[in-house]
């Protein structure tokens, strides 16, 4: 099964969005799965439970699992949902940096997004947006008249879209892993509170 569609099988009333998997991502078959930034900011903010290490499991291998699929770590009570933009098999790069978005991905993105039937989805990180946006002209609007020279300050609840026929609030959080923003757990807190 591949890892963007594995972490949308539970509820999915959040569903987080990145830009594609990492080649331990693939290779483990999971998510996150090297470090503890992205568990710790979702512990911080309030949307997980714990965020914990089990014996003889790769560092955070379990995690995904347990926050998105089964939902035990999950402290939101309609679920938690993770895809990445581009389907795994369309990775033509390890390198973030180098990875092109085709429209092909964008499209895919959107049918994963039907199936999962979010209330609220979360863009990770500012390539991810920019891609994101290119279906939703009225956030595009709102997110290029944020985005300057303070990154701190697009960070935030943008708004509604309709893309997919129904209504769903759309954020912007730092992306965990690379962002040099601090305390990152606030953009995440606010995923609760609109």
């Amino acid at each position: 099964m591949s890892i963007h569609t594995k972490f949308l099988a539970g509820k999915n009333g959040i569903v987080f969005i990145g830009l594609n998997a990492t080649e331990e991502a693939l290779n483990i078959g999971s998510v996150f799965c090297t470090r503890v930034h992205f568990w710790k900011i979702l512990k911080d903010a309030g949307l997980i439970s714990e965020c914990t290490r089990t014996e003889n499991t790769y560092p955070f291998e379990h995690m995904a699992s347990e926050v998105f699929i089964s939902g035990n770590l999950s402290a939101y009570p309609d679920g938690l949902g993770f895809t990445d933009m581009i389907d795994d098999n369309a990775i033509t790069s390890k390198n973030s940096n180098s990875v092109k978005v085709e429209s092909s991905h964008l499209e895919s993105l959107k049918d994963r997004l039907k199936n999962a039937d979010p209330d609220k989805i979360v863009l990770m990180g500012k390539r991810v947006t920019d891609e994101f946006l290119k279906m939703d002209e009225t956030l595009k609007q709102i997110w290029k008249s944020r985005k300057n020279e303070d990154d701190e300050i697009a960070y935030d609840y943008l708004g509604e879209t309709n893309f997919l026929g129904r209504t769903m609030k759309v954020y912007v959080v730092p992306f965990p892993e690379t962002s040099p923003v601090s305390n990152k757990h606030k953009y995440y807190e606010i995923i609760l509170k609109k």
